[in-house]
């Protein structure tokens, strides 16, 4: 006999929260309340509303993973309903229970079928003078429209029906000239009807009220195709240097005409305070390999067409279009033309661009073109169909699902082939899982073998992905695929949680094996090759290292400050790994004590150059530690196996690291380097292997001519780096 748990006084708060297709023939219910079981079809009622059939259940079970405890005692709210036959996933379906509220039921998992995966690199819209194609995935639409506009601002032109086509995909075709016309999709799903702009969509309307059609070929700056890549022999021969594209030429002082905009990266020989070096000139100066900007591609937080608004950028909207309000003008193609000029003038002086990306969430679901498209298959879902929130935003792609792979992969090729980036860094990477990174690190490859490609090896929150399949650390070995080295970071400075506590050059004691596990390259504890960690100090989340050191040693002089901020980059540039930095570092740069700027404004977040011109001895030390590394290869050891042959540690003195890189390692034209840091608060001595030394590096300079020969024993200054070479 059935039992159906019903109490009057609840029967109008019992209902169906969703029912998902996750196969052709299967439904997952989710209750409000316990049902018990057996439960007999009767109770189950699924009708195609778009042809007016019930459907023929033939199974309904319980779907608990756990059942050792039996549902016919306390019940289940999930239920699996086996159907008789297959629906098509563009039809709209009711399903009803006996006691419960009804609801729609969304496709979802039946979506991840082979039989639905567009593999052509056709969606979007594919511009030619005399035709343009359009085609977009929308397996459970209904019906599609595309819908014209000749301007911007102006009323629909023309309105065409689209086609269903292969594998849930939409076509048509207009067989006139559409550059610079903008577009919509009008997309009729579960029964509802929206207008949306096509997440492939290459251009926009400014802030995002319309697709753009353009010629890309007419966005290139003269010479574009003689433009190529930064070349790398090993992503650790990078020295990557994180900026944002406002905060980098927005000040007063900054010298620079295009303040905040992608075009201050294109002006040569601009000075600031004390005809200091700023923009470009300065990162020449400085002698980076890679500058990596903070998002440049479409973000929902400000208004695009506002000059006086800021934000990160870490709210994603449109992968693929640029960030308009960095542009002379958010209007027509010239974010995408600036865009091109700001890498191809890096490119010109030796620099490499890296991008941020966000491809773990976007702004929102509500207003998102994917939801809208397909509802909920691009976003995580609990059991309750609400979206997780492994990003700590309040949604999160799936990008375990193919035809969201698929985006993403689609995405970063067009940037790399299009825009000619040399390497992304990917946010929360740990969310997009092992898969999608391997598939992302072997297209981009094909297309730039020098590709530099690294994130951060962890989540905002708890995610909706199985946890074997989260990229964490560790996870990336074999992938060419570098993550952050949090551990470094932390040791040296202290905790990024607690804005008092100290690091190893800072006046923590007991670090100096974690320092040591750093310097080889982290190999004991996560990376199967040097060039998989990303090692740093800070970087734009958290408080700069200026502010860290400062808040954590309020009882100490700025001189010994400085030390510390020298020792402390000192590690990162003699450590095995790829080196990075947050841009202003160099003349240590402050948010007064902000630990979250992200919407903060230019006061805060701007590069203020006249720190330059007061700390140029800071900025001088940091340019000849990069000269140092980027001349002698000993510090950029490419295989664990070498680091293992040529790096051995050296007993030192309490709470200090030695280590000598020998026998001219990775090839060195010096035999032998000795590499001693000294974190402590007074001199220490260190006995020397034998022979004559000649120092290169103190507290207080870099030489590679030499300071001076040493021989038997040296006496290493109070919080410094010292170091030394042996022919």
């Amino acid at each position: 006999m059935d039992t159906i748990l019903v109490h009057d006084q609840e029967l109008h708060q019992m209902k169906i929260v969703n029912a998902y297709l996750e196969q052709e023939t299967e439904i997952l219910v989710k209750l409000s309340h316990p049902q018990s079981f057996p439960l007999g079809m009767r109770h189950v009622t699924v009708m195609d509303q778009t042809i007016n059939e019930r459907l023929e259940v033939c199974e309904v079970d319980d779907a608990t993973v756990s059942k050792a405890i039996s549902s016919t005692v306390i019940g289940t709210t999930l239920v699996l309903i086996t159907l008789s036959a297959p629906v098509p996933v563009n039809h709209l379906l009711q399903i009803e229970l006996t006691g419960y509220l009804p609801a729609p039921v969304i496709p979802r998992n039946v979506l991840n079928s082979e039989h639905y995966f567009y593999a052509g690199d056709d969606l979007g819209n594919c511009y030619s003078p005399h035709l343009t194609t359009f085609r977009i995935w929308a397996p459970t639409a209904s019906a599609v429209s595309l819908l014209l506009f000749e301007s911007e601002s102006g009323p629909e032109t023309l309105s065409l029906p689209l086609t269903p086509d292969y594998h849930g995909t939409w076509y048509t075709q207009v067989e006139q000239n559409l550059a610079n016309w903008y577009y919509l999709y009008e997309v009729t799903v579960l029964g509802r009807t929206q207008t949306v702009v096509d997440p492939y969509t290459r251009a926009q309307a400014p802030n995002a009220t319309k697709g753009m059609i353009v010629d890309l070929a007419r966005t290139d700056p003269p010479e574009w195709e003689l433009d190529q890549y930064c070349e790398l022999l090993d992503p650790v021969d990078a020295v990557i240097y994180e900026t944002h594209i406002r905060d980098f030429s927005i000040a007063t002082n900054s010298g620079m005409d295009q303040k905040g905009r992608y075009l201050a990266f294109t002006e040569p020989e601009t000075v600031g305070p004390n005809e200091v070096r700023t923009g470009l000139s300065s990162l020449q100066e400085l002698g980076i390999t890679h500058v990596h900007v903070l998002p440049i591609s479409d973000f929902a937080s400000i208004d695009e067409t506002a000059d006086h608004q800021y934000n990160w950028g870490y709210d994603p909207r449109n992968y693929n279009v640029p960030q308009g309000n960095y542009a002379t003008t958010p209007l027509g193609v010239a974010r995408i033309i600036e865009v091109k000029r700001m890498i191809q003038s890096l490119h010109q002086v030796g620099i490499g661009l890296v991008m941020d990306t966000v491809y773990n969430h976007t702004y929102d679901t509500e207003s998102s073109s994917f939801n809208k498209i397909v509802p909920q298959y691009y976003y995580r879902t609990n059991v309750s169909g609400e979206f997780t929130n492994g990003s700590g935003v309040g949604n999160e792609l799936a990008s375990e699902r193919p035809m969201v792979r698929k985006f993403l992969v689609d995405s970063v090729k067009y940037w790399v082939s299009e825009y000619h980036v040399d390497g992304i860094r990917f946010d929360l990477m740990a969310l997009l899982s092992i898969e999608t990174m391997r598939q992302i690190s072997q297209e981009l490859q094909k297309i730039n073998p020098s590709v530099l490609l690294y994130g951060e090896a962890w989540t905002g929150g708890s995610s909706g992905l199985p946890a074997r399949e989260l990229l964490l650390k560790g996870d990336q070995k074999e992938l060419r695929v570098a993550v952050f080295n949090d551990t470094l970071r932390n040791g040296l400075s202290g905790s990024v949680f607690d804005r008092r506590a100290q690091g190893f050059v800072s006046g923590a004691s007991g670090l100096a094996e974690l320092i040591k596990d750093c310097v080889t390259g982290s190999w004991l504890e996560f990376a199967a090759a040097p060039s998989e960690t990303i090692n740093y100090a800070s970087s734009h989340d958290n408080m700069t290292l200026w502010d860290k050191i400062s808040t954590s040693n309020l009882n100490d002089s700025e001189a010994d400050l400085i030390l510390m901020d020298k020792l402390a980059q000192a590690i990162v540039f003699t450590s095995q790994g790829v080196p990075f930095f947050q841009g202003g570092e160099e003349f240590l740069r402050t948010k007064h004590g902000n630990d979250n700027s992200y919407n903060a404004g230019d006061k805060i977040n701007q590069l203020d150059w006249s720190r330059k011109a007061q700390y140029y001895d800071v900025f001088r030390y940091y340019a000849a530690l990069i000269h140092l590394r980027r001349r002698h290869p000993a510090f950029r050891m490419t295989t664990v196996p070498a680091i293992k042959e040529h790096l051995r540690f050296l007993a030192s003195p309490a709470n200090t690291v030695a280590f000598l890189l020998h026998d001219h390692a990775n090839g060195d034209s010096w035999k032998h380097i000795l590499v001693i840091y000294n974190p402590n608060r007074e001199e220490v001595a260190l006995s020397l292997p034998a022979g004559t030394w000649t120092l290169v590096a103190s507290s207080e300079e870099i030489d590679e001519k030499g300071l001076g020969e040493v021989h038997s024993t040296l006496y290493v200054p109070r919080i410094s780096c010292s170091i030394l070479w042996q022919k």
